[in-house]
C-alpha cells in the first residue's frame, strides 16, 4: 500500500476519527453554546476555552512517567479516565433541581477535570507517533491523521446542528453529550490496536531529562516556540468569540451557528486533500506563509463585519469559516511536521512536552485575556468614518495587528534539525 506504514499504525487514524466525534462536542462550539445557554459571560467562555491548552502544562509531569508505563498504556489511562466525565456532563442538562448558576459552576468543574486528565496523558502521543512513523512518510501520515480528524469533526458538528434544530432543549444537549461519551469509548478500542514502542535505546534517549534552559537555548526550538505563541494570541478563543458575536448581534440561532461552524472543517478537509499531494514538495515556511496570509484576510472580514462596514450575511460567515478552516489545517500540518523534524532524539519526550506546554499556555492565556477585555469593553461605542467601534470590532483589530507580526516572523524559522549544544 502506498502509505507504507508499519503494521497496525493505521488504527491511529481511526482513533483520530472517533476521538474527533467526541472532543468536538466537549471542547468546541456545542459546549460553548451550552455554557452560553446557562448565562456564561465572555470571561467564563474564555476560561472554558482556555482549559484545554492550559492543562497541557501537565505534560511536564506526564513526560517523566512515559518510560515507566510505556506510550500506549499511559495514553489509554488518561483518555479512558476522561471518558467518565463526559457521561457526567451528559446528565447535567436534565438536573432541573439545580439553578443555572449552579449548573454552570458544575460544568466548569467537570470540564477542568476532563481537560486535566487529557493534558497529562497527551504527553505520550507525539513521541509515540514519532517513534512509530518512519521520517520519509511522516508528512503523508500527518495529512491522513488530520484528514480523519477533520472528517470526524465535520460529522460531529453537523450532527450537533441537526439535533439542535429550532429551539435547543435540555434533552437535546443530553443526547449530544451522551453520543460524545460513546464515541470516546470507541476511540479507546483503536488505541489498543496501535503497536506499542519497545523500550529500546531510542526510547531511553527520548526519555532523558534535559534542563529547560538548555532546551530554550536551542535556537530553532526557541524560534518555533515564539512563533507559536504569537499565533496562539491570534487564534486562542477566536472560535468562542465569533460564536458569541453571532449570537449577540445578528442573533443567529444555535443550529445555524453549528452548521456554519462545520464549514470550517470542510475547508480543513480541502487543504488535507491537497496536502497529500504537495506536503513533501513544499517547505513548512511556505505553508505557514500561506496559512497566515489567509488568516489576515479572514480577520479583515470579521473586522469589517463587526464594525458594520459590511452586512453580516450567512454566505459571508460561511466563506470566512471555510477560509479559516483551510488556514488552520495548513498551519497545524506544517507545525506538526516542522516540530517532528526539529526535536532532537536526546530528550525528545521533554522537548515535545515543553513545546506543548509553552505554546498551549499561550493558547490558554489568550481566551482569558480576550474574554476579560471584551467584558471590560462591554457597552463601549465609537464611530470613526465607516467604522463602528464596539468590543468585538476592537478585538478583531488587535488580532489583525498580531497576525501581521506572526506573518513577518516566519522568516526566522528553521526547518531541519541541527546538532543542539545542550
Amino acid at each position: 500500500m502506498f502509505l507504507n506504514y508499519p503494521p497496525g499504525v493505521f488504527n491511529s487514524h481511526w482513533f483520530q476519527f472517533f476521538n474527533a466525534l467526541s472532543f468536538q462536542v466537549m471542547m468546541g462550539t456545542p459546549i460553548i453554546l451550552f455554557a452560553k445557554s446557562l448565562g456564561a459571560s465572555s470571561t467564563i467562555l474564555g476560561i472554558i476555552s482556555a482549559f484545554t491548552p492550559l492543562t497541557v502544562i501537565l505534560q511536564l509531569a506526564g513526560a517523566g512517567r512515559l518510560e515507566k508505563h510505556g506510550y500506549r498504556e499511559f495514553v489509554l489511562m488518561g483518555w479512558g479516565s476522561r471518558s467518565i466525565f463526559i457521561f457526567l456532563v451528559a446528565v447535567l442538562p436534565l438536573m432541573d433541581f439545580l439553578g443555572k448558576d449552579t449548573k454552570l459552576f458544575v460544568l466548569v468543574a467537570i470540564l477542568l477535570i476532563y481537560n486535566c486528565l487529557r493534558g497529562i496523558t497527551s504527553a505520550g502521543w507525539l513521541p509515540w507517533m514519532t517513534a512509530l512513523i518512519p521520517e520519509e512518510v511522516r508528512g503523508r501520515f500527518l495529512s491522513f491523521d488530520q484528514l480523519f480528524q477533520y472528517v470526524g469533526s465535520l460529522i460531529s458538528i453537523g450532527v450537533s446542528g441537526f439535533l439542535m434544530h429550532g429551539r435547543a432543549e435540555s434533552w437535546e444537549f443530553m443526547i449530544l453529550f451522551f453520543l460524545s461519551a460513546i464515541n470516546a469509548i470507541i476511540s479507546l478500542l483503536f488505541i489498543r490496536r496501535i503497536p506499542n514502542v519497545e523500550r529500546s535505546e531510542t526510547f531511553k534517549k527520548s526519555a532523558v531529562r534535559v534542563p529547560w534552559g538548555a532546551m530554550l537555548r536551542y535556537a530553532p526550538f526557541f524560534r518555533l516556540v515564539i512563533f507559536n505563541l504569537i499565533y496562539a494570541m491570534v487564534t486562542g478563543g477566536m472560535g468562542a468569540f465569533t460564536v458569541e458575536y453571532l449570537r449577540a448581534y445578528p442573533k443567529f440561532n444555535i443550529s445555524l451557528i453549528l452548521y456554519l461552524s462545520s464549514i470550517a472543517f470542510i475547508g480543513s478537509l480541502l487543504w488535507l486533500i491537497i496536502s497529500v499531494i504537495i506536503i513533501d514538495h513544499f517547505s513548512a515556511r511556505k505553508v505557514f506563509r500561506m496559512a497566515m496570509g489567509i488568516f489576515i484576510l479572514v480577520i479583515i472580514g470579521w473586522l469589517l463585519v463587526s464594525a458594520t462596514v459590511i452586512p453580516c450575511s450567512i454566505i459571508l460567515v460561511a466563506m470566512l469559516n471555510f477560509c479559516s478552516g483551510f488556514a488552520t489545517g495548513a498551519f497545524n500540518l506544517a507545525n506538526a511536521h516542522i516540530s517532528m523534524s526539529l526535536m532532537p532524539e536526546m530528550g525528545r519526550n521533554h522537548f515535545f512536552a515543553l513545546f506543548s506546554v509553552i505554546t498551549n499556555l499561550g493558547l490558554g492565556a489568550a481566551p482569558i485575556f480576550w474574554g476579560f477585555s471584551l467584558d471590560m469593553l462591554d457597552g463601549f461605542e465609537a464611530v470613526t468614518g465607516a467604522f463602528h467601534w464596539r468590543r468585538h470590532s476592537i478585538y478583531f483589530l488587535a488580532l489583525l495587528f498580531l497576525n501581521f507580526i506572526a506573518f513577518f516572523y516566519i522568516s526566522q524559522l528553521k526547518e531541519r534539525q541541527i546538532a543542539p549544544s545542550l
